[in-house]
C-alpha cells in the first residue's frame, strides 16, 4: 500500500514538474516532456504499480475530457463543415483498419488477418487530447481547427467499434458487412439517445432543486462532474457506445438560453476553474500514462531473440507513414472532388490537405483499445500490442516535427498602448487624490501596484532584443541585492524581521523580470540560490536561537537596516551597471541608473521603506477598489470612443474583476510576519 501511495505522489509530482519545465523552455512541448517523464517512471517500475487499465481509462480520463470537449465544441463550426468531419470519423477510420491490418499481416502472416485488423482500428482514430495539445502552439484557420475538434469529438467511437467488429471476427471465425453496418448505426444512435437521456435528467434534478430553492453550487459542479460517468457505464451497460453519449451529454449540457442571474454567474466562475485544473491533470496523466505503458509493452519485444529488431523498426516506420499516407489520399480525392463542383483549382487546398493529415496523430486512445483486446489474444499476440504503442509514439513525434514546418505558428501582435493610457489615467487620479488624503500610504502602495503592471505592459511591447537586455540586467541587480541581504544577514548587521521584509522587496524585483526572454536557465538558478539562501538562513537562525552560541541581533530598527542596506547595495549596483556601458544598450543603463538614484531618494526621506512595510502587509483596499473602479470607468470610456475593441475591453474587465476578488480576500494570512513583529516587542 505504501508502495502504491509513494508511486501515486511521485507521479502527481512529475505532472508538477513538467508544467514548470514547459514554463521554463516553452519550446518544448508539454506533451512530449510528459511522455518522455511516463518512460522515466516506467524504467523506476512505476508500471508494475501504476497499470493502465483500459475500461476505467476510457470512462475516467477520455470520457471526461470529451465530455468538456462537447461543452466547449462549436457546434455551428462543425456543422458547417459536416461532409469532411463525417469522412474523417468514418471512411478514413474504416480504410485506415483495412489498409493497415492487410500491411501488417503481410510483415507477420503469423498473426491472423482479422487481429491485423484490430491493431488497424486501434491506430484508425486520430487522438482528440494530443491534436489538442499540438494544435494550441500554431495558429490553425478555423475551418481546420473546427473540422479536428468534430473529428476528435467522435472517431473514437468510430475506432473503437471497429475495433470490436475485429474481435468478434478473430474470436468467432465470422464477419458480416450488413450485420456490422446494423450494429454500427444501433450503436452510434443508442448512444446519443443514452447522452440526451443523461442531459435530460440532470436539468430535471436542477430544475426540481431550483423550485424548492434548494440552489447549490457545489451541488451543481458535482452533478456536472458525475454526468460523463454516468453517461459512460450506462451505455456501455447496454452495449452502445459509451464514448458517444458522453460527447452526446456534453454538447446538450452546453445548450440552452444563458440566465443571468447570480448564482449561474457564480457556477460559471467555479465551473470554469474546477474544469480547467481538472482537464490539465487528465491530459497530463494520459502522456504519463503513455510513457509508463510504451516502457512497460517496448522492452519485452525488443529484449526477445525471437524478434528482429531491424524487422520491427521497419514495420513501425512504414505503418505509420501508412497511417498518414491513407489520411492524405482520402482527403485529396475528396477535395479534388470539391474543387471540380466548385471549379476551383485544387491548388488551394493543398494547405488544408496537409494540416490536416499531419494533425491525424494518435495518442493513448489507440493503445487503451490495443489492450481490450481479449487476454487469451493478448498473451498470444503482444506483438500487436507493440506495434499500436510503437506507431502512435511515432505518429506524434512526426507531428510535433512536421507541423511546425508547415502550420503558422501563433503571432501575438502586442499593442498596449490603450491599455498603457488607461493605467497612466488611473495614476495620475490617484496621485491628485492623494495629496490631501490622511491615508497617503496607501494611495503610494496602489500606485506601485500600478506602475507595475504599466512598466510589465511597455516590456512586453520591446523587441525581444531590448526585452531580454532589460531583464538581464535586472536579473543582474537581483543577484547584486541578494549578495548584499546575505552578506549583511551574515555579519548579523539586520535582524530577522528585515531580512524578511528586504526578501520581499527583493520578490516584487522577481516579478518584474519576463520570464520568457529571460536566459531561462539563469533565471531558474537565480531563483533556486535564492530559495536555498532563504532556507539555510532560517536553519541558522534556528540553530544560534537553540544553541546560544552567538547572540543574534534580535531587536533593531528596520527602517534605518533598509536604509543603509539599500544605499550599501545601491553603490554595488551603479558600479556594476557603469562597467556594462558598451555591452549592453546605453538607454537601457542610463534608465536603470536613474530609477535608483530617484528611489534611494525615496529611501532617503523613508517614503521607500513604508511603500516595502505595507507591501508586506497592505491595508490599502480602499484606494486599491478606488483604482479599480476608476479602470472600469476608463475602459469603458475608451471602449465607447473606438480606442479598444470590444474583446480587448472585455479582457481589461475580467483582469480587473480578478484583481478586485482577489484584492477583497480577506483570509490571507500574516502568521509569520506577526510572529516576527509580536517576537521582536
Amino acid at each position: 500500500m505504501i508502495h502504491t501511495v509513494f508511486y501515486v505522489i511521485i507521479f502527481f509530482a512529475a505532472l508538477i514538474t513538467s508544467n514548470v519545465i514547459n514554463k521554463v523552455f516553452p519550446k518544448l512541448p508539454l506533451p512530449l516532456i510528459q511522455v518522455v517523464f511516463g518512460l522515466i517512471l516506467g524504467v523506476l517500475g512505476a508500471g508494475n504499480v501504476l497499470r493502465l487499465n483500459p475500461e476505467l481509462f476510457l470512462a475516467f480520463i477520455i470520457g471526461p475530457l470529451l465530455f468538456r470537449e462537447g461543452e466547449e465544441a462549436d457546434i455551428k463550426g462543425i456543422l458547417k463543415h459536416t461532409p469532411t468531419v463525417t469522412l474523417l470519423v468514418f471512411p478514413v477510420v474504416f480504410i485506415t483498419t483495412l489498409v493497415v491490418g492487410v500491411i501488417s499481416h503481410s510483415f507477420y502472416t503469423s498473426i491472423p488477418l482479422a487481429a491485423s485488423f484490430a491493431l488497424g482500428a486501434s491506430l484508425g482514430p486520430t487522438d482528440a487530447v494530443a491534436v489538442g495539445s499540438l494544435s494550441e502552439r500554431f495558429d490553425f484557420p478555423k475551418r481546420t481547427i473546427a473540422i479536428l475538434k468534430g473529428e476528435g469529438l467522435f472517431n473514437d467511437a468510430s475506432g473503437i467499434i471497429a475495433f470490436q467488429f475485429a474481435i468478434l471476427a478473430l474470436t468467432t471465425g465470422e464477419f458480416s458487412l450488413g450485420r456490422a453496418s446494423t450494429s454500427l448505426l444501433f450503436s452510434a444512435i443508442g448512444g446519443a439517445l443514452i447522452g440526451f437521456s443523461v442531459s435530460w435528467l440532470n436539468r430535471l434534478i436542477l430544475t426540481l432543486m431550483e423550485d424548492v430553492a434548494a440552489q447549490d453550487v457545489t451541488g451543481y459542479l458535482m452533478l456536472e462532474l458525475i454526468m460523463p460517468l454516468l453517461a459512460f457505464f450506462l451505455a456501455e451497460e447496454l452495449h452502445v457506445s459509451g464514448i458517444i453519449a458522453v460527447v452526446v451529454a456534453g454538447v446538450m449540457q452546453a445548450s440552452g438560453f444563458k440566465k443571468i442571474t447570480l448564482f449561474d454567474a457564480q457556477v460559471e466562475n467555479v465551473t470554469k476553474t474546477v474544469w480547467d485544473t481538472i482537464s490539465f491533470i487528465l491530459n497530463s496523466i494520459v502522456f504519463l500514462f503513455l510513457g509508463i505503458e510504451l516502457e512497460q509493452i517496448i522492452t519485452p519485444i525488443i529484449t526477445n531473440a525471437y524478434y528482429d529488431n531491424g524487422r520491427l523498426l521497419v514495420t513501425v516506420i512504414v505503418l505509420t507513414i501508412t497511417l498518414f499516407l491513407v489520411r492524405y489520399i482520402v482527403l485529396s480525392v475528396y477535395y479534388a472532388i470539391i474543387a471540380k463542383k466548385r471549379r476551383q483549382k485544387f491548388s488551394r487546398y493543398v494547405d488544408d490537405i496537409l494540416l490536416l493529415t499531419f494533425s491525424g496523430v494518435k495518442g493513448t486512445v489507440s493503445v487503451a483499445t490495443i489492450l481490450l483486446l481479449p487476454a487469451a489474444i493478448s498473451q498470444k499476440y503482444s506483438l500487436l500490442i507493440f506495434l499500436s504503442a510503437s506507431v502512435t509514439v511515432l505518429s506524434f513525434l512526426a507531428g510535433i516535427l512536421i507541423l511546425p514546418i508547415i502550420a503558422p505558428k501563433k503571432e501575438e501582435k502586442v499593442d498596449n498602448v490603450a491599455r498603457i493610457a488607461i493605467l497612466t489615467s488611473v495614476v495620475t487620479q490617484l496621485e491628485k487624490e492623494s495629496a490631501n488624503n490622511k491615508n497617503r500610504l496607501g494611495y503610494i502602495a496602489t500606485i506601485d501596484n500600478y506602475q507595475a503592471r504599466i512598466q510589465k505592459l511597455i516590456i512586453s511591447q520591446e523587441s525581444a532584443k531590448m526585452t531580454a537586455e532589460f531583464n538581464d540586467l535586472q536579473l543582474l541587480i537581483l543577484r547584486l541585492e541578494n549578495e548584499g541581504l546575505e552578506n549583511a544577514f551574515r555579519n548579523n548587521e539586520i535582524t530577522m524581521k528585515t531580512y524578511r521584509i528586504y526578501q520581499r522587496y527583493l520578490k516584487e524585483l522577481e516579478r518584474s523580470i519576463v520570464h520568457r526572454f529571460v536566459s531561462s536557465l539563469a533565471f531558474a538558478i537565480a531563483i533556486f540560490l535564492r530559495a536555498i539562501r532563504l532556507v539555510l538562513s532560517n536553519m541558522l537562525h534556528i540553530n544560534i536561537a537553540f544553541r546560544g552560541k552567538k547572540i543574534r541581533k534580535l531587536i533593531g530598527d528596520s527602517r534605518t537596516e533598509i536604509r543603509e542596506l539599500y544605499f550599501s547595495n545601491t553603490t554595488l549596483i551603479m558600479e556594476a551597471l557603469e562597467s556594462l556601458e558598451g555591452v549592453y544598450n546605453t538607454e537601457l543603463i542610463n534608465y536603470l541608473q536613474s530609477e535608483r538614484l530617484r528611489t534611494s531618494e525615496q529611501v532617503a526621506s523613508g517614503g521607500f521603506i513604508n511603500r516595502i512595510i505595507t507591501k508586506v502587509r497592505p491595508n490599502n483596499l480602499d484606494e486599491m477598489m478606488r483604482g479599480y473602479y476608476l479602470e472600469r470607468k476608463l475602459i469603458f470610456e475608451y471602449e465607447a470612443k473606438g480606442d479598444l475593441t470590444a474583446r480587448e475591453a472585455q479582457m481589461m474587465r475580467k483582469n480587473v474583476n480578478a484583481l478586485e476578488n482577489y484584492s477583497m480576500n480577506d483570509q490571507h494570512s500574516n502568521l509569520l510576519y506577526d510572529f516576527l513583529e509580536y517576537k521582536t516587542k
